[in-house]
C-alpha cells in the first residue's frame, strides 16, 4: 500500500524538474526537504492540479463559475 509520493517521481510524472517541484511546494506552504521527501496522496493530487494545462495556478475552485458569466455569448 502506497503511503506517500517522492518528489522526484512525482516531478518526472509532471514533468519538471525536483528543484521546481520543490521551489513550488515551499512557496504553497508545503515542507518539503529534498527530492526524496515524501508527500501524502492529497498533497500529490493538489501539486498535479497546479500543473494541469489551462488552470491557473491561483486559481481557486469556485472562481471560475465567478467569471462564467461573463464569458457567455
Amino acid at each position: 500500500m502506497k503511503k506517500g509520493v517522492k518528489i522526484k517521481d512525482l516531478a518526472v510524472e509532471i514533468g519538471v524538474t525536483s528543484r521546481e517541484l520543490i521551489d513550488r511546494c515551499r512557496a504553497e506552504g508545503m515542507r518539503v526537504q529534498n527530492s526524496i521527501t515524501k508527500i501524502s496522496l492529497a498533497e500529490a493530487r493538489q501539486v498535479r492540479s497546479w500543473f494541469t494545462p489551462g488552470r491557473a495556478s491561483s486559481e481557486s475552485p469556485g472562481s471560475a463559475s465567478l467569471e462564467a458569466p461573463f464569458q457567455s455569448h
